[in-house]
This record gives C-alpha cells, structure tokens and sequence, in this order.
C-alpha cells in the first residue's frame, strides 16, 4: 500500500511533465489517503512505552532525514531554508499534520483503544459540520487548496488503526477485492466531477470520502490477498520493498527532480523522472542514515547505512 501511495502521490505532482493532457494528472488524494491509512495501521502494531520514547521513535524517524534534505537541497539545487523551515516544513504540508496526529494518537492507543470506531464516527461528525461552518466549497477542491483538507485524512489514519486492532483478514477473492476497488474509486470520482455542475452539486466533494474510505479499506483487503502475498514473495516483491521503504525521502525529493527538459520524450519522461526520483531518494535514506549515526555514540555500522 506504501508503494502504491509514492507512485500515485508522485504521479499527481507530474503535471510539468505533460506537454499534453495535464488532466490525467491525478491520484494525488488516493495516495494521500494510503498513506495515512498505513501510518495508522503501523501506529497500532508498534512498540508501546511512555509518551517521550514512543514520540522519539517518531522523531527520529523523520527529522534526520528533514535535515539531510535541507542540507543537500541547499548545496545542490541552492533551496533557501531557514530554521522554522525544519520544523514546519512548509513545502511538506504533512509532515507538521503527521506529527500533530502522532500525539493525538498515542491518547487514543492509550485510553480509548476499545472505542476507535466511536472515535472514528464523532471524528466523521466533526469534520462534517466543520465543512458547513468553514469552508466554501463553491470556490475551493477540499483535497486540494486548503488547508482544512488535513483533516480529511485524520479519518484514513483511524480507519487503518482500526483495521490493525481488529486484525481483519481476508476471506474475499481477489477478483471481488479488485471489483469493490474499483466501484469506490468510480464513485469517488464521479462525485469529485459532479461537483463541478454547478453551486447546487458543491457538497459531492464531501461524499465522496464515502466511495474513497472504501476504496481503500478495500485496497487492504487485496494486498492481503494470498495471491497478492505470493507475488510480493517473488523478485517483484523485492522492488515493492524498495520503493515502500522510501516514501518519505521519495516525497522529499521529487521536486527537485522534476523537469520539462525531457518532455519530448513523452511518455518516457516519465519513467525516467520515476528512476530518477527512486534513486535520489535512496541516496537521502543512505544520508540520513549516516547522519543519525553521527550523533550516536556506537561505532558506524556501514551495512545498515546503505541497507533498507
């Protein structure tokens, strides 16, 4: 699903890519919302432990490589930073949310673990009534222009907290798991072009977190498919490893990569702009890596430098 979320969240950033049909750039909130699902769902399978060692974990997985970039950005692309750059990191709306969302979720782990689906509906309702108090859905695209939109995805995280409390498995076939995949993502972008009708329609926006909610609990439901598991057994399982291990570095760096210089190359461009991102955002993990065994007092390990 991690692999699934880079390539969609990349994709929906292409847009200089295209010397034509720019429309096809798309899949940016899917990607988004597999994203916060998996952050959620490995919340609940991670070590427990006080809220400072818990919340450090997090740190430590994250900011090193915040820091790596800013360092090498600076020095290669000449990317101006500052110091609350590292903190709010204003070209990577969510990280900050990530973090806020770390701690709300250690309180609920803790004290409300036998109650996330009432969580999850009053936090349904609270996004509900925030669209009609808030927001004018007449003149914003609520995945896409504010700033309320990272609440949104606050529902994805629980959804994936619940999925790994409850340890849902699948018992559906492969080829219904990938029908009802489908089905949701239809509907959610039919009520994401309905919406464009006219002010009367506005509020499709809103509904189709239904279809997008089930399209990606569905998406769990495939991936945990026996067939799916084979597969990822397989040398095509190894690649998926890969690039899933790097989403963070891989959304990091993708803005540095991106360029019209190749786009007579189209298609290709675009392939080429993946292997490229791929690759730098290795060489981020590789440095942040040695960046946090820096301030260790253990000797460097070199293998687990360069190892995923």
């Amino acid at each position: 699903m991690k692999f699934i979320a880079a390539l969609l969240i990349t994709y929906s950033h292409m847009g200089i890519l295209f010397p034509k049909f720019g429309e096809l750039v798309t899949g940016g909130a899917i990607g988004d919302g597999l994203f916060f699902f998996c952050s959620g769902f490995t919340l609940f399978l991670g070590r427990k432990g006080s809220f400072l060692n818990w919340y450090k974990r997090r740190v430590n997985r994250i900011y090193p490589t915040i820091i790596m970039w800013a360092l090498l950005s600076a020095g290669i692309f000449n990317w101006e930073w500052v110091i609350t750059d590292l903190i709010t990191t204003p070209r990577y709306w969510f990280i900050p949310c990530i973090m806020v969302y770390y701690a709300i979720f250690y309180i609920i782990r803790t004290y409300m673990l036998d109650h996330l689906k009432i969580v999850f509906i009053l936090t349904s309702i609270a996004i509900l009534l925030g669209n009609f108090l808030i927001l004018d859905l007449n003149s914003s695209v609520m995945y896409a222009d504010i700033a309320y939109m990272r609440i949104y995805y606050f529902c994805f995280m629980l959804l994936g907290a619940i999925v790994a409390y409850k340890k849902m498995q699948s018992n559906v076939s492969l080829t219904k798991c990938l029908i009802y995949v489908m089905l949701g993502l239809i509907i959610y972008y039919t009520c994401m072009g309905v919406y464009k009708i006219g002010p009367f329609f506005c509020h499709f926006q809103l509904v189709s977190l239904i279809p997008l909610i089930f399209a990606i609990y569905w998406m769990y439901q495939t991936c945990e498919n026996i067939s799916i598991q084979r597969l990822l057994e397989s040398k095509v399982g190894s690649v998926v490893y890969f690039i899933s291990c790097l989403t963070l570095e891989i959304y990091m760096v993708q803005y540095a990569i991106f360029t019209n210089k190749m786009n007579t190359l189209f298609p290709l461009n675009i392939v080429l702009t993946y292997m490229a991102i791929f690759l730098a955002a290795y060489v981020l993990k590789c440095a942040s890596k040695l960046f946090s065994q820096i301030f260790s007092e253990a000797e460097f390990d070199w293998c687990k430098i360069i190892q995923l």
